[in-house]
């Protein structure tokens, strides 16, 4: 591993000098050859968070998700977590989210959790569950969504199982009031969607 090719690649692309920068870049990742050098790389940049949004394409195919991937393959939580981080990359590129099972972010989440269950990840797998409970309740006393259309009896009782698997993650309960309510209005709208369809019938 040369990692004078992945300096020189941040100073090109810094200076705004793309074509330079892209073969900079493809040096170091020829460079990068399989073994422990290659994976502590991954873990310290993926740890110093210097790459914004979305991985560069180049970086993420050939030398980050190969080892996420054997991670993967080891039932290692570390590299199903960062899988689940990248997932944006992973959604832009059909082959490589192939190779994982087309799992969604949540789904990696869950499974890294059962593996090990660390604080790092329980509050991973929090958090986009407690904003998705909001954006369902947004427009409420309307309704509750799922999508972007109001919920069905089903997708609410969808809903609520998520809320029950939500409070096992809420460790000390922190966000129980919140809970309590979306869990009170989504029991609610679905008794309002069966008084609908009890009024429909003949």
């Amino acid at each position: 591993m040369d990692l004078q090719h992945c300096h020189e690649f941040k100073r090109l692309q810094a200076e705004g000098r793309k074509h330079d920068a892209r073969a900079s870049l493809e040096r170091f990742i020829a460079s990068c050859e399989p073994g422990e050098d290659r994976t502590q790389w991954v873990r310290e940049f993926l740890g110093s968070g210097d790459y914004g949004h979305k991985i560069r394409h180049e970086l993420y195919q050939h030398l980050i998700f190969p080892v996420l991937l054997d991670g993967y393959h080891r039932r290692d939580a570390w590299s199903i977590l960062w899988l689940a981080r990248t997932a944006q990359n992973l959604y832009a590129f059909a082959p490589l989210r192939a190779l994982v099972g087309f799992k969604s972010e949540q789904q990696l989440l869950r499974e890294a959790y059962q593996i090990d269950p660390n604080e790092e990840i329980r509050e991973s797998l929090l958090r986009p569950l407690l904003n998705w409970f909001a954006y369902c309740q947004h427009e409420w006393p309307t309704g509750i969504l799922f999508g972007a259309d109001g919920a069905s009896a089903a997708e609410c009782d969808e809903i609520l199982e998520e809320v029950s698997f939500a409070r096992t993650l809420d460790v000390g309960a922190a966000n129980e009031p919140f809970l309590r309510e979306f869990e009170q209005r989504t029991r609610e709208y679905r008794q309002r969607l069966q008084k609908d369809e009890i009024g429909l019938q003949p």
